[in-house]
């Protein structure tokens, strides 16, 4: 009778979570193998400091092809699997002497069981607009808005890069007008 107990309680937790405990290899940072640009010439910028907001041990530089590489960092373990997933997100912030800063984002599905690859283009303005009180990252994210427009036809890979530090409702809205417009009405 003994014997039978701890696959009955297995059982019934599995059951009443949705979980599935299992022995597997997870990653605990996913791999971005990027590039930084200048805004106005499309070259690339060497010596310029990617990091990670959420986690700053993670930092890399650019070499003189503008590439940077944040390697992945993987353990096996115990997880408990579950049916529903979710995303979590990096925020990396770009800095060089000669430009204003930049943010890129990259977004991984939970549970992180597979590898993927993440290739951000992160372009780098001379000057930004000035950002409201409240909205940090207004600057950079309007002036990267402008430009993905112009540039839309051949940088498909620039995309919206929402941060938690905007608290001004009229900048945040100013923003998301801009990367999202209403289709024209006719």
């Amino acid at each position: 009778m003994m014997t039978l107990k701890a696959p009955l309680l297995i059982a019934s937790l599995v059951a009443l979570t949705g979980c599935i405990p299992t022995i597997k290899k997870q990653w605990d940072v996913q791999p971005v193998q990027g590039s930084v640009i200048d805004a106005h010439t499309g070259q690339p910028i060497a010596g310029a400091t990617v990091i990670s907001r959420n986690n700053p041990s993670l930092i890399a530089t650019t070499n003189s092809d503008g590439r940077f590489i944040i390697e992945e960092q993987t353990h096996v373990g115990f997880h408990l699997l579950m049916a529903a997933s979710a995303m979590t997100h990096q925020v990396w912030q770009v800095s060089h002497p000669d430009y204003e800063y930049g943010i890129a984002r990259t977004s991984t599905l939970l549970p992180p069981l597979s590898r993927e690859l993440r290739t951000p283009q992160i372009p780098l303005f001379q000057q930004l607009p000035a950002s409201p009180e409240g909205c940090p990252d207004f600057g950079y994210l309007m002036q990267l808005g402008e430009w993905k427009r112009r540039h839309d036809q051949r940088n498909q890979d620039i995309r919206f890069v929402e941060t938690e530090d905007c608290h001004n409702p009229e900048a945040r809205e100013a923003i998301y007008e801009l990367w999202f417009p209403e289709p024209e009405r006719r």
